[in-house]
């Protein structure tokens, strides 16, 4: 697990370089802006392009289809004072911790299973829990995919995938410095209820489902890793769109965010 206390460096440097001011919530923008429009779309192209994307991976896509079904069934049927509980247990940070985290702890080979739990949880967070237009639907790391996929066949110039690959390794270092500059040392009793869900019911499910579902080996591993991601960011904006409370669910992704270093070493175990 040492690729992962890597990474877990590298977020207490981001929160280190805020106190510090060296960096602000202002750069954390920018440094989104960055990853999430250009070194996240050209990680996926490179992974996608250059490793083989077995048939037995898309089996992932029904796995995680069902857990985010059950998860939004949850979400409407709990009173809604609990509905901040649900949303933070179910969505997760699978873009900006689980590509590094799959990356980290598979090899670069094993991304392409990260990119498509990604691409189907995105589906279904935007289809399913906040029911955005077609247009959210079309993002850069998504277009990336489907050049991957069209060009798989074609021979590219040499230095073209390099480039790719130069700008796609830096995703992990500013993710993750990403996250560290927006995660506040913010303990909430009230966050542990999602991170009970989050950390290791969803995980335990995707287990589970994997026992029935014909995956094995980087297709299954990298199905479970992504299911114990801790809850993204972006819940908090998506909370705020169906009239969530907004600091409850900055308290849960700060507390989930902490807790995920020690969830993730119990569920390597299953790996």
């Amino acid at each position: 697990m040492s690729p992962v206390f890597t990474l877990i460096l590298l977020v207490g440097v981001g929160m280190l370089l805020r106190r510090l001011h060296v960096l602000s919530t202002a750069d954390a923008g920018t440094i989104r802006t960055v990853v999430f429009n250009i070194a996240l779309p050209a990680l996926t192209f490179y992974s996608l392009y250059s490793n083989p994307v077995p048939v037995e991976s898309l089996w992932i896509i029904p796995g995680v289809v069902v857990i985010q079904a059950v998860g939004y069934a949850l979400f409407r049927l709990v009173p809604a004072r609990h509905r901040e509980t649900i949303m933070s247990g179910f969505l997760g940070n699978t873009g900006f911790m689980g590509y590094p985290v799959v990356q980290a702890v598979l090899g670069q080979g094993a991304l392409p299973l990260a990119v498509i739990y990604e691409q189907t949880h995105s589906f279904m967070v935007f289809s399913t829990w906040v029911h955005k237009d077609a247009r959210r639907f079309l993002n850069p790391p998504l277009v990336a995919l489907l050049l991957a996929l069209a060009l798989k066949s074609v021979h590219l110039p040499g230095f073209l995938t390099e480039a790719c690959r130069l700008v796609g390794n830096t995703t992990s270092p500013l993710a993750m410095l990403f996250v560290g500059l927006t995660v506040d040392l913010d303990f909430n009793w009230r966050s542990l209820t999602p991170a009970v869900i989050k950390l290791l019911v969803v995980p335990t499910a995707a287990l589970l489902l994997s026992t029935v579902l014909p995956v094995t080996g980087d297709v299954r591993s990298a199905f479970i890793l992504q299911s114990a991601m801790p809850t993204m960011v972006a819940s908090v904006v998506y909370g705020a769109e169906v009239g969530l409370d907004v600091r409850q669910l900055s308290r849960n992704v700060v507390v989930l965010t902490l807790l995920f270093p020690l969830t993730i070493l119990f569920w390597a175990r299953f790996l």
